[in-house]
């Protein structure tokens, strides 16, 4: 058995293209049960060395050979392997460049390495790129030539901060506007790992450098989005950013990002309110349609109410809590709520906002409030399939392979 695969690994390294592609197609079905992976660590992961190196070749190869790492990364050993920055950084041009059949891979692969603290660093590190070719911009939908076969990034230079280019892309990705082969849903899981970092959540307070915005405003607006996958990334991301009080004025008062509306219209229901409760609650919330709907996933409700009670931390959060009228949101979610953890969390969050702040107490309080998350774990799917198939919009896209 040892000798066969030795055989089979080394097709890897074969001149012709065919036969390379074939091989990481049978390798790649090796990598969806345990009992190999020990073989692939032989020879200091050469074999995972190879596969990274296909990631740039053909097509139908890329495909095979990003399907076996995104499997591959349930063990850190691998996952050290490509916790490289010259392979990091070709991954995110296969992401930037438009019409890369394989672009989807590519995100997954990236969401699962961004899962490691070294990774997410290496993200948000300001590493400085000759660029012989302009970035994702608003100007162009199309910002670096595209060839005909698979791009070979080896000859593309980025002269944006990789997030801001993976931001712009995501943003820009949804509903397939920037890519007819690809939807970006699980770059948003590389933003909210990113996020979980105390640097990456300042980066995403501060500005792009692709057209100025802040950054966490483009991001927001997918809190109610139809993949769940995308919503969630949106949803933790903002949570992410929410653990530094310091950080709460911007996300409270800033009127670009305008951020209250999008944590409770996926709590809102269609209930009417009274005249007094509608009082400077945002426009967004007052006479919404009889059809509206609450976020179907109990686990984004309670992170949506998490939110909210991060925001209560300090004083100026509460009282602006209180001025925006998010107790009878919140009161009557509970009234509908059926999950035991999110019925505790809206407690809290009520305690919070009714408590007397006239009692001489600190101004900013500890909240119990779960530690920063992840928004979408790609190393539960397994990778088995390798045929064509549409992308749900519940977020089952790994199984489903380009």
């Amino acid at each position: 058995m040892e000798a066969q695969l030795d055989e089979l690994f080394s097709f890897l390294r074969d001149p012709r293209p065919d036969v390379r592609q074939l091989a990481a197609k049978n390798i790649a079905g090796l990598t969806t049960t345990p009992e190999f992976l020990p073989f692939f660590k032989k020879d200091g992961c050469r074999v995972v060395k190879d596969l990274m190196a296909l990631t740039k070749g053909e097509p139908l190869a890329a495909h095979d050979a990003l399907s076996a790492l995104i499997n591959l990364c349930v063990d850190p050993v691998f996952v050290s392997v490509m916790d490289n920055e010259d392979f990091l950084y070709d991954l995110i041009l296969l992401i930037v460049l438009p019409r890369n059949v394989v672009a989807d891979l590519c995100c997954m692969l990236l969401n699962n390495l961004s899962e490691s603290n070294s990774v997410a660093r290496k993200l948000v590190a300001d590493i400085s790129r000759s660029a012989a070719a302009p970035s994702p911009s608003a100007e162009s939908t199309s910002p670096i030539p595209t060839p005909s076969t698979q791009p070979n990034p080896s000859t593309t230079k980025l002269k944006t901060h990789y997030l801001d280019n993976l931001l712009e892309v995501f943003v820009r990705g949804a509903g397939k506007g920037y890519n007819p082969d690809a939807e970006y849903h699980f770059l948003g899981g590389v933003l909210s790992n990113v996020a979980m970092t105390p640097a990456g959540a300042a980066w995403f307070r501060g500005r792009t450098g692709v057209d100025g915005a802040l950054r966490l405003s483009k991001m927001v607006p997918f809190t109610e989005h139809p993949n769940r996958i995308r919503r969630s990334a949106a949803i933790h991301t903002i949570k992410n950013t929410a653990f530094e009080p310091e950080g709460h004025a911007l996300l409270l008062t800033d009127t670009e990002l305008n951020l209250l509306p999008y944590l409770l219209l996926p709590l809102s229901g269609p209930e009417d309110y009274t005249d007094e409760e509608m009082e400077g609650m945002p426009d967004e919330l007052q006479l919404l349609e009889p059809d509206k709907e609450r976020e179907q996933d109990a686990k984004l409700r309670l992170a949506l109410v998490e939110i909210l009670l991060l925001l209560t931390t300090t004083r100026q959060g509460r009282e602006i809590l209180r001025a925006k009228k998010v107790y009878p949101v919140v009161q009557k979610l509970h009234l509908q709520e059926k999950d035991e953890k999110v019925q505790e969390a809206i407690e809290r969050l009520v305690q919070m906002l009714c408590r007397d702040e006239e009692d001489g107490g600190s101004t900013n309080l500890p909240i119990p409030v779960a530690k920063r998350l992840k928004s979408v774990d790609a190393k539960d799917y397994v990778i088995e399939e390798m045929e064509d198939s549409d992308s749900d919009s519940d977020g089952g896209m790994i199984e489903q392979l380009l």
